[in-house]
């Protein structure tokens, strides 16, 4: 009995699905048929009157190979000197367009030569003229020299000359035979070496002395002008002592008088 009911059923389910396809093919549509007889798919030409506003004119397509011609450009006319008319004048002014020489550029002039040189070169264009502003004037103060010498405006009397001390920026002094400049300037310092050879030195220029003392006779005094300032990054200098035949007469001298002296 089970068995008789599931036939039947499967059967009512294939006669429903079989029934519901053939219904949807015929409610689809001829596609051949619609094809060919829609107007709105078939394009149609209908020739158009002549007159009619409706009509388009269309160019002519070109072909791909088309050559176009090229048109002739007529070139810009070359730059002329412009004529400007002045401001209260209808007279044309001519205006310099060509670039000035080394012999005009490096002119050195005045302003009144200058304004005198531009009125020059406006008069010879016929009827122009030069307009210049007037300058204006900052003070009505007119102001003369001080006569030389002044004059006490209330006594009448010339007033006294006065001195005025002007202190130089160097410093002229004498001779230093025993300046260590290395060291007192510019700052030279040799750690623990330092009074050794600053003792040296001294000793150095204790012997020379009278040959120091004798030599450059025509230079009395010096010149701090074109020496380091105390405290000046400069470079350690070794002094070099200079050939002076007088400076060895005097050293001689002191020598053999010393040693006649104290025999």
């Amino acid at each position: 009995m089970e068995s008789l009911t599931r036939s039947v059923r499967t059967t009512l389910a294939a006669a429903i699905l079989t029934l519901t396809f053939v219904s949807a093919a015929q409610a689809q549509p001829d596609i051949t048929a619609t094809l060919a007889s829609d107007d709105s798919i078939t394009p149609k030409f209908v020739p158009v009157k002549k007159g009619s506003a409706k009509s388009v004119q269309t160019a002519p397509a070109k072909p791909a190979n088309a050559i176009t011609p090229i048109t002739f450009v007529q070139p810009m006319p070359a730059l002329q000197p412009r004529k400007l008319g002045a401001p209260e004048d209808s007279a044309e002014v001519y205006v310099r367009l060509e670039l000035p020489g080394p012999q005009r550029l490096f002119t050195r002039e005045s302003e009144s030569q200058f304004f005198e040189r531009l009125a020059q070169d406006i008069r010879k264009t016929p009827g122009a003229r030069a307009i210049f502003p007037e300058e204006p004037s900052i003070s009505k103060v007119t102001l003369t020299q001080m006569p030389f010498p002044r004059v006490d405006p209330i006594t009448k009397k010339t007033y006294a000359f006065q001195q005025t001390t002007v202190e130089p920026c160097y410093v002229y002094h004498g001779r230093l035979y025993f300046e260590q400049p290395n060291f007192e300037r510019t700052g030279w310092n040799f750690g623990v070496l330092q009074p050794a050879i600053s003792l040296g030195v001294f000793y150095y220029d204790l012997a020379l002395l009278p040959y120091h003392v004798c030599s450059d006779l025509q230079r009395g005094a010096e010149c701090s002008a074109g020496k380091c300032l105390p405290g000046d990054p400069a470079p350690l200098l070794l002094p070099r002592e200079r050939f002076s035949v007088t400076g060895l007469v005097g050293q001689t001298s002191v020598i053999l008088g010393g040693y006649y002296l104290f025999p």
